[in-house]
């Protein structure tokens, strides 16, 4: 708890190290999760408020209003995002829409509910006093549901603020990026963000309620206050300022504790990645005084280890060529990243040919071609064909596989690969993200392709899947074929011998603007550096940035140093 917290109160390097996350770099994010907020709020009253007083006043709707509750609960906020970004695109329309309907029901509801339980009688007494429909709507039924239409507004705000952590999945930057990118903020980030978003929810319960009390008429106010013992309020009261108290605290004892929180120890990692290279002459980058005179490059990489790893190499590389580089690594998914591609705030970042495939050529899994050069040459022409140059491909291809322990795989008769699992599997439990279940790339290709029908499925959080085989949860797990702890953990990658997995060779994808504008020395850097990058070195350099700790900016300078690339 104390590490959340100081995620919330400073600054620190994400967990791959390259950025800077949590303190101030999460006022950006509040302030675009509250003007989500406030846009969903204005836009969900303005439509509901009017509707729902007619409907009330008129007493018909009824169904419309226990339709509009139920529905409201029923249809997931996930499921609308996911609908509106296929059609409309990534952006912040879709999530404000998205919150504008998970806003309306209680609204509409509460609002309805609300003038048809104003007194009959009162209404009636209006009505004989000479006002109008209209002025009976607004004058009497509308101030004496005031009330109950507060409680519905509260409740709306309320689940907008939890649920626009949803954001990141549509390409916008809420309070939803530490949640979800635990791999770039940490637990703490992750926890901390949490906390942050329940503080904004109790502060705007509290301050709803007040103006809900406030909007009370006063005759109303009386009567709730009978019905309604002092013990009760007072505790109500002391329960609030309770826990208001107990956040104080946790806040002063995180601030006062967090000189010992940042002290990491960096283990340096003696071990050389092995790259067969030329001579060191042919090698070595030279620079180019020319390139210092072409626009700056702004290189770009998605939100985790490997990609921040690759997205140093290139800026790196091409700084030691002679050009102007500008680093902005953790964009997000492929297709935000995609589009920083496309707008031109970024100018390259590398991507996987499987990913270019399937996700941005619209080719399904089963029709990927399986040959590393045919799906490179594929993914190249269709990029070109938007106006992006693919550089060489890596040699190293980071796709799913299956890994056990080298007690497993001694225990089952010294296994390597996966079809000899086939008799097997009935006895052995196999674990993977609760997706793998169906996708053709994981546990339901195992069944088509090699038969393989294991006697229990592990659903797990990806993040722990070589903790599970570790720890002896499950027999044989989903891994990355690039994961740094299969060779620190001795763990025995099981060989696709049936070619099930389609191949994510990286590539560097740069628009044609850019290429062009850099001239020949960008592609012979670019090509150069991602030669040398086989599967042990990828492996390697993952595992020192996961396991030992070190930056990606360190690793990457490493990994150039000892290829030969510079000096």
């Amino acid at each position: 708890m104390r590490d959340a917290i100081d995620y919330l109160l400073h600054s620190r390097e994400s967990v791959g190290g390259g950025v800077q996350v949590g303190g101030s770099h999460l006022w950006p994010l509040l302030w675009t999760h509250l003007r989500v907020t406030f846009e969903a709020m204005v836009v969900s009253i303005a439509l509901t408020l009017p509707i729902a007083l007619w409907l009330g006043h008129k007493g018909k709707g009824q169904l419309a209003a226990s339709t509009a509750a139920n529905v409201g609960r029923a249809v997931p906020s996930f499921a609308v995002l996911v609908f509106a970004s296929t059609y409309l695109g990534l952006n912040a329309g879709n999530l404000v829409f998205a919150m504008v309907l998970l806003a309306i029901p209680p609204i509409f509801t509460n609002t309805y509910v609300g003038i048809r339980q104003v007194d009959r009688d009162v209404v009636d007494a209006a009505r004989g006093m000479g006002l109008s429909e209209r002025q009976l709507a607004t004058r009497v039924e509308l101030p004496l549901a005031l009330p109950l239409i507060f409680g519905g507004i509260r409740t709306s705000v309320v689940n907008v603020l939890a649920t626009a952590t949803l954001g990141p999945y549509v390409g916008v930057n809420t309070l939803g990026v530490p949640i979800i990118n635990a791999n770039v903020h940490g637990d703490a980030g992750r926890l901390g963000t949490a906390l942050l978003i329940a503080l904004l929810a109790i502060g705007a319960e509290l301050i709803f309620s007040a103006l809900q009390r406030a909007v009370t008429p006063r005759g109303l106010k009386l009567t709730q206050e009978n019905h309604t013992p002092r013990r009760i309020r007072r505790m109500r009261s002391r329960s609030v300022v309770a826990l208001l108290v107990l956040v104080l605290a946790s806040f002063g004892l995180a601030a006062c504790g967090s000189d010992d929180n940042n002290s990491n120890t960096t283990s340096s990692n003696s071990a050389a990645a092995t790259t067969a290279t030329n001579a060191q002459d042919a090698s070595l980058i030279t620079k180019n005084p020319d390139n210092a005179s072409k626009p700056q490059v702004t290189i770009g990489s998605k939100n985790f280890t490997e990609q921040f790893i690759l997205g140093e190499i290139y800026a790196q590389a091409l700084q030691a060529a002679g050009y102007k580089v500008k680093k902005q690594l953790n964009l997000g998914s492929e297709q935000i990243a995609l589009r920083a591609l496309d707008s031109g705030r970024v100018g390259a970042y590398p991507e996987y040919t499987g990913t270019i495939l399937t996700s941005f050529c619209r080719i399904k899994d089963a029709d990927v071609s399986h040959d590393a050069d045919q799906a490179y040459t594929q993914a190249k022409e269709c990029m070109a064909k938007r106006n992006i140059t693919a550089y060489k491909q890596s040699p190293f291809t980071d796709s799913n596989g299956f890994a056990v322990t080298q007690q497993t795989a001694q225990r089952l008769g010294n296994i390597t690969k996966l079809s000899q699992l086939k008799d097997k599997a009935p006895t052995l439990k196999v674990s993977g993200p609760p997706e793998c279940q169906q996708r053709v790339d994981c546990l339901l290709g195992l069944e088509r392709t090699y038969g393989l029908h294991f006697k229990k499925f592990v659903s797990i959080d990806i993040a722990k899947r070589h903790e599970v085989i570790k720890n002896g949860q499950t027999d044989v797990g989903e891994v990355f074929t690039t994961d740094g702890q299969i060779k620190a953990q001795n763990e025995v990658l099981l060989q696709d011998d049936k070619q099930l997995f389609p191949p994510y060779n990286a590539v560097l994808l740069a628009t044609t603007k850019v290429a062009d504008a850099a001239g020949p020395d960008f592609a012979t850097t670019i090509d150069k550096v991602t030669a040398g990058l086989t599967l042990p070195v990828m492996q390697e350099l993952n595992s020192r940035v996961d396991l030992d700790k070190q930056t990606p900016a360190a690793v990457a300078r490493e990994y150039l140093t000892e290829s030969h690339f510079i000096k």
